[in-house]
């Protein structure tokens, strides 16, 4: 049974939060209950408190779009984090604190606070993002008794830690959100620095995105031509897809449905017309999935 401290009361959209944690005066951020889940949703397992993980939302939505994705396509063990920072400085609460979120496999457990960073490439917006993504990450291991030190140790060393940081000593294949937060000019140094001493300045202006989903990795030979590497998973909306086989093309061979709510690996991706299609290899054969149309967005990228 749910517990009825996980019910959710909110008066408006937006509470600005008293942080009456420990030592930790009133943060500069508000919290936004809108998408918060009811006591119906999300876990109801408390959280160990090892570390507060940091992800990004690899998709150019805004945080609200992807607080409310989280929100109105909730099934059980469907992903979704505790906050999503965004749209200027703007946290949207989804999961309830301290309880596990569904956003880092076999380390859920571990998390009693899950932070997802809106990707966007405004640099005004996205300064005022990150100065709250530390915020908000500092306040919360404070809270909980977690170091802000980032990355360290092995999987028995609590801390803050990145999704890359799960994949290489828990569990899965992301790498966020490195590659994001250099292609906006914050390397993992600073935010390292950042997390332990509250620093959050990286300046204004806006620059022009790369890639229509997250930032790419390195190629591997499975790669066709014309297609821009990126490893990563799509996680599919409300509405199943066809997939094609053998070339990126709606005329293709249909391959089947990706059905509502569930992923795809992908290796690579490319623009063809008004739609990114992405890439992946099922054996032999290359199998190709259309995503986006113009600048919207299917489902969300990992």
């Amino acid at each position: 049974m749910k517990k009825l401290n996980k019910l959710v009361v909110a008066f408006g959209a937006a509470i600005l939060l008293a942080v009456n944690f420990a030592g930790v005066a009133q943060a500069a951020y508000s919290i936004d209950y809108t998408y918060a889940f009811n006591a119906d949703q999300g876990s109801s397992q408390l959280a160990t408190h090892s570390y507060i993980i940091m992800h990004e939302t690899a998709t150019e939505a805004s945080g609200r779009n992807v607080a409310a994705n989280m929100k109105n396509n909730y099934t059980p063990y469907t992903a979704y984090s505790t906050f999503v920072v965004g749209d200027g400085g703007k946290v949207y609460q989804v999961g309830q604190p301290g309880y596990v979120a569904y956003a880092a496999g076999n380390a859920n457990g571990y998390s009693p606070v899950q932070i997802e960073l809106q990707h966007t490439y405004d640099k005004a917006e996205f300064a005022k993002n990150y100065a709250t993504y530390i915020e908000l990450a500092r306040d919360y291991a404070k809270k909980y008794g977690i170091p802000t030190t980032l990355d360290t140790g092995g999987a028995g060393t609590p801390g803050i830690k990145s999704h890359l940081w799960i994949t290489q000593n828990i569990w899965g294949d992301h790498v966020d959100p490195y590659g994001y937060l250099a292609s906006m000019g914050v390397s993992k140094a600073k935010l390292a620095n950042d997390l332990a001493k509250g620093t959050t300045n990286v300046g204004g202006g806006n620059t022009t995105p790369t890639n229509p989903t997250k930032p790419t990795t390195p190629s591997n030979s499975n790669v066709p031509a014309g297609f821009t590497p990126e490893n990563g998973t799509f996680v599919n909306g409300d509405t199943e897809i066809m997939n094609r086989v053998g070339v990126a093309s709606f005329n293709a061979a249909q391959g089947g449905y990706l059905p509502a709510y569930t992923s795809w690996k992908y290796d690579s991706w490319k623009r063809v017309g008004n739609y990114v299609m992405i890439h992946h290899k099922w054996g032999s054969k290359d199998m190709f999935l259309p995503v986006r149309y113009n600048s919207t967005a299917w489902g969300t990228f990992k």
